[in-house]
């Protein structure tokens, strides 16, 4: 099934509603005290269900149907530059070097970003209508597809863990794809794959085979909507606030709580 690039007439953030929301990043993401913000390769740091990130002096948001850009390299004057059509019901972004990995009910967009002011579509990849992050590293993109009465449109079950081979980025290939409870967010953290379950709770995947991940413990007493998985510690978000968890002896262990 493919995914249509057809335009839609949407009409763009005022300068209002983009301070507001920079104003914002700016509290969460430029503290220089604070562990939650841009990494050393300029890419800001946020969950994989996130509908906005920061790559260098640039802001990428998306909504339901197109990628908005903002030029903030003037932090407190941000400045739209441009709005590109991608598709319909449009989810998550995803930054990993180059690259924007953009998430959809339908399946996965991917740009590329070498020219930041100017994102180029590169290739996508079709799967079953669910909703839908998604994360990558060098050679391997994680997606997970839930169903949900906001994400589809019929009645078929498809609550999958899917793994794309991206070493050729034009051309992603399914590797495995495996049955989850009802997968929310993910992220990498100590060298493993960890996703959510919501309620259900958060499971941990080895990556000796990252062509194949491997359950390899289930926290079913750690709820998880989404995760952060930083240097030492991993944020969890949940309905109940944000939670930290750290690593003690390769078992995740409970830090501390913001509700």
């Amino acid at each position: 099934m493919g995914i249509s690039h057809a335009s839609k007439t949407r009409m763009l953030p005022t300068m209002k509603n983009l301070m507001l929301l920079f104003t914002g990043l700016l509290i969460l993401s430029c503290s220089e005290d604070s562990d939650i913000g841009v990494s050393s390769e300029g890419i800001g740091i946020g969950g994989s269900t996130a509908r906005f990130t920061i790559v260098d002096d640039h802001l990428y948001i998306v909504t339901e149907s197109d990628m908005k850009l903002i030029d903030v390299s003037e932090p407190t004057n941000p400045n739209f530059q441009s709005s590109i059509s991608i598709g319909r019901d449009i989810e998550t972004i995803f930054p990993y070097k180059n690259h924007l990995f953009i998430g959809s009910a339908g399946g996965i967009f991917i740009y590329n970003i070498d020219q930041p002011e100017s994102p180029r579509f590169v290739s996508e990849f079709a799967h079953s209508l669910g909703c839908d992050p998604v994360i990558a590293n060098d050679k391997y993109a994680y997606v997970t597809v839930r169903e949900g009465t906001a994400c589809r449109r019929d009645q078929i079950e498809s609550n999958n863990l899917i793994t794309l081979d991206i070493s050729n980025i034009s051309n992603p290939i399914e590797t495995s794809n495996q049955w989850m409870i009802n997968p929310r967010g993910l992220t990498f953290f100590k060298g493993d794959l960890y996703v959510g379950e919501g309620a259900a709770g958060m499971k941990k995947f080895n990556l000796d085979d990252p062509s194949s991940p491997v359950l390899e413990k289930f926290y079913d007493d750690i709820p998880a909507n989404d995760m952060i998985g930083l240097e030492d510690v991993m944020i969890v978000t949940r309905n109940e606030g944000i939670f930290q968890y750290g690593c003690v002896q390769d078992s995740i262990r409970y830090l501390s709580v913001l509700k």
